[in-house]
């Protein structure tokens, strides 16, 4: 990156980070598969915009894996806006669908990867529920990872909803102010896009917490999955 670059960088406060669990075709070149260490997550900083690798595990034709013991994951608390008070009554979720879905029908070049046009998703509460959790967790507890304080994996959050998995990922991002820049970035950046594009899902859900004492301000979680 030349120095222009990297000031315009600093300037843009965002950041941006995806995992996968995915079943049947694999997850690209960024993947990382089960058994291997996490993707360390990029360092939370005020002003410089990061991405961390996707992590993903092909698991066809296998049952959801019983869950490690895990604590419990926060509750969002009924007072808790998991739509930044963005696009008014309506949320976030109308215009999620709207901008994934037609991504999904035009096909995509995700990296080096082509992405032929492919089925729609549709929003799942329980993913809804797992993705407002770890949004919440961030914001209030201001940090920026995959992997939740307590330890929690993508996995062990989703399946505390009771939503059983045959294909699972998450994107998560902080610092973009609307849908539309969340949803660019994620398809700009080549690991989310294939997240984004992947035929393996069918649900989603996406959610987006504020603070306003936090770094990043704005924290996004998508939760994709297929049962």
């Amino acid at each position: 990156m030349t120095d222009s670059a990297s000031m315009r960088a600093l300037r843009a406060g965002i950041a941006l980070c995806l995992s996968g669990i995915v079943a049947a075709c694999g997850g690209g070149g960024d993947g990382e598969s089960t058994g291997t260490t996490a993707a360390t997550p990029a360092p939370v900083q005020v002003t410089t915009p990061a991405l961390a690798t996707p992590a993903t595990v092909a698991v066809p034709g296998t049952p959801t894996p019983a869950p490690t013991p895990a604590p419990a994951p926060a509750p969002v608390a009924a007072a808790v806006d998991v739509n930044c008070s963005l696009n008014g009554a309506a949320g976030i979720q109308g215009e999620v669908m709207q901008r994934v879905n037609a991504l999904r029908a035009a096909g995509a070049v995700c990296g080096s990867t082509a992405y032929a046009a492919t089925v729609p998703l549709a929003w799942n509460s329980l993913l809804l529920q797992a993705a407002s959790g770890h949004s919440s967790d961030m914001a209030q507890n201001n940090y920026f990872s995959h992997t939740s304080l307590d330890g929690r994996t993508m996995a062990r959050r989703v399946v505390a909803t009771g939503y059983t998995y045959s294909a699972l990922g998450e994107n998560i991002a902080a610092g973009q102010s609307t849908v539309e820049s969340v949803i660019t970035g994620w398809t700009n950046s080549p690991g989310h896009c294939q997240n984004l594009m992947n035929p393996a899902f069918r649900d989603i859900g996406v959610a987006c917490v504020r603070s306003d004492t936090s770094n990043y301000r704005y924290y996004w979680t998508m939760v994709l999955g297929r049962s």
